[in-house]
């Protein structure tokens, strides 16, 4: 099946998330099942941002009175909006993160005091939602993962196979950090901070040379199942999806592990034809 690549999404799909969820209006942190994606849909208008940093490296040690707007042009931190609901542009939502005076530093400390406390491997990252009615930063968020049960082994199996594995996610996973623990996934096929779209052109490109199997589990992987050759939606994580994600899928998995029985009965309805 060398002809073969499949995407995977990361959170829903490969590994669990946790993720801590900070309320800037009510001032609560908690943890949270619900997707930063459904709740960017819940705002009238808004944006799910990841910052390209590391927590460790640049914030874990900044005062926790300093402004989080402050430290991100001090060190130059960058930002990438991954998910956002529509009339609004990019640099309408960093602008908006730059120019925010509420959220602290002891703001991102209090939701990773909480996350460090949950089962994960250590691969953190931060990310905002942005209120743009409201023109400020609305949640903050802390988010880590730890992978399902049935995924090394998955990976194992269709690495021996000589299927093409790629990982194409909107988290902040970055290559050098996640083939520690998936070896069987090449460097340069580990995508992280992907706006939907760009899940659609990864499959798209992939198109050219492979059968491709998208297997996404929410709203940001829908236009990139629509593209696939064969869409598999991952219920493995409970979210607020939308109905129109269940109609063009063609298989719907509750473990990652039922990919492999998916495959084995793709190529062997090939091998009849």
């Amino acid at each position: 099946m060398s002809d073969v690549a499949v995407v995977f999404d990361g959170a829903g799909v490969l590994y669990a998330p946790s993720r801590i969820i900070k309320d800037m209006d009510r001032g609560i942190a908690k943890r949270s099942r619900i997707s930063g994606l459904t709740i960017t849909d819940r705002l009238e208008s808004g944006a799910l941002v990841i910052l390209k940093t590391q927590y460790v490296e640049t914030m874990e040690k900044e005062a926790a009175s300093k402004l989080l707007s402050d430290l991100m042009g001090e060190k130059k931190i960058e930002s990438k909006v991954v998910y956002k609901t529509k009339g609004i542009s990019d640099s309408e939502v960093v602008e908006t993160i730059l120019g925010d005076e509420r959220v602290k530093l002891e703001d991102i400390h209090e939701t990773m005091s909480f996350l460090r406390r949950c089962d994960i491997l250590p691969v953190i990252g931060v990310g905002l939602i942005v209120d743009m009615t409201a023109g400020a930063i609305r949640y903050v968020i802390a988010g880590g993962i730890k992978f399902f049960s049935g995924t090394r082994e998955l990976l194992r199996t269709l690495s021996q196979k000589g299927i093409a594995i790629y990982i194409a996610s909107g988290d902040r996973i970055e290559a050098e950090e996640m083939t520690i623990y998936l070896p069987e996934v090449p460097p340069e096929n580990i995508f992280g901070m992907l706006k939907p779209g760009d899940k659609c052109n990864l499959v798209m490109k992939l198109k050219r040379n492979h059968k491709v199997m998208m297997v996404g589990d929410d709203r940001n992987d829908y236009l990139a199942l629509c593209e696939a050759d064969i869409a598999v939606l991952s219920l493995q994580e409970e979210a607020d999806r939308p109905g129109k994600i269940f109609e063009i899928v063609d298989f719907r998995i509750k473990e990652i592990g039922e990919i492999r029985g998916i495959l084995e009965e793709l190529e062997g309805k090939v091998c009849k034809t």
